[in-house]
């Protein structure tokens, strides 16, 4: 029988991780949970960015807050700038970035872009790879540190990734294995 895990134990500011990777059927259930539990509020940061390679920059910025809250243009490029703002995206560079493709990005645009989808995005939940934690943890800049650090001091974390554990704690369980009691208490 598989694991339930019980997301509504879980603490904001807290981190939370399981030793499989995003791309692995573990985490894809546990994301996939989360995102039925919290609809269009779980963001993930993804080691390379996680942004649609077909969409523009500012589509992938704002898609999951347009598709989830039919959130106003005018709301949207608020929250947008306001989010470059906290990650002080280059002001001169802002119109030519906004229009670009992912695909001529390097990695470290994509993972900051990544942080700015989910500021715009205000999630409840984060879903984090190890890589890209590592990424932020090292050659980030101080404004993607503080805002992400603000960010998950908002909402529990679940940090996906071999090592995930020794720097989180285990995701909650039910204590028990019947489906329908879970989701029940899941609900509530």
């Amino acid at each position: 029988m598989s694991v339930q895990w019980d997301f509504a134990a879980c603490r904001p500011g807290s981190v939370y991780g399981l030793e499989h990777e995003l791309r692995m059927s573990e985490s894809q259930r546990a994301l996939t949970a989360l995102q039925r539990l919290q609809p269009g509020k779980v963001a993930c940061l993804q080691d390379g960015g996680g942004l649609v390679n077909n969409l523009r920059v500012w589509e992938n910025l704002i898609l999951p807050a347009w598709y989830h809250e039919s959130a106003s243009m005018s709301d949207l490029e608020g929250r947008v700038a306001a989010a470059l703002d906290r990650v002080a995206a280059d002001d001169s560079e802002r119109v030519r970035l906004m229009a670009s493709l992912p695909s001529t990005l390097s990695r470290t645009q994509c993972r900051t872009l990544a942080l700015v989808r989910a500021l715009v995005q205000a999630p409840t939940w984060l879903v984090v790879e190890v890589e890209w934690l590592a990424w932020l943890s090292g050659v980030a800049n101080i404004h993607c540190k503080e805002a992400f650090g603000a960010l998950a001091r908002q909402c529990p974390v679940l940090l996906l990734g071999a090592g995930a554990l020794p720097q989180a704690e285990a995701l909650p369980e039910f204590p028990t294995t019947n489906t329908e009691e879970c989701n029940a208490a899941a609900a509530r």
